[in-house]
């Protein structure tokens, strides 16, 4: 009966063993931006940037980080450069990295306009982060402007949904 129990957890380390192997060749892959056919074709940095999101929601934050770096290496539109500094910025801060996320996090800040949310989710962020580190201050200061940010962005929606709602 014991030999069954040894069998049985030496084959768990095994597929925890391949699981891991599994695990960073995905990563390896994903940074290499191979396509996915393996027929040598780049990534785009866009895809790159799913491929970030996808590891950041799994909450394998170290991998999210390299993908985000390698789209940083490859001078992306400013869209996709805003969104992956704040990405990184989550990442960092996931990983209770404050200092690095704030550096992130302000990169993305001085792209907001390239954002979808106009940087409102940039400044919760650094509210969230200062918070943490227990810059009071500076946190009410990020929290004050994501709010400003979210009713000016609710006045221009509602503006632009009265200029299309004439045709």
């Amino acid at each position: 009966m014991s030999m069954g129990g040894e069998e049985k957890e030496e084959k768990e380390q095994q597929h925890a063993e391949e699981t891991a192997t599994q695990e960073e060749h995905a990563a390896s892959t994903a940074v290499s931006a191979e396509g996915a056919e393996g027929n040598g074709e780049e990534k785009t940095a866009e895809e790159l940037l799913e491929i970030g999101g996808a590891f950041l929601q799994e909450g394998k934050y170290e991998d999210a980080i390299k993908i985000y770096k390698e789209i940083l290496k490859r001078r992306p539109t400013l869209p996709t450069l805003a969104k992956a500094c704040n990405d990184c910025g989550v990442a960092y801060a996931s990983l209770e990295q404050y200092e690095l996320a704030v550096k992130f996090f302000n990169a993305a800040a001085d792209l907001r306009e390239y954002l979808i949310d106009d940087g409102i989710s940039v400044f919760q962020n650094l509210a969230r982060v200062y918070s943490l580190l227990g810059d009071e201050q500076k946190a009410e200061r990020n929290r004050q402007i994501a709010e400003n940010l979210r009713k000016e962005f609710i006045r221009r929606n509602k503006e632009i949904q009265q200029m299309f709602s004439q045709f």
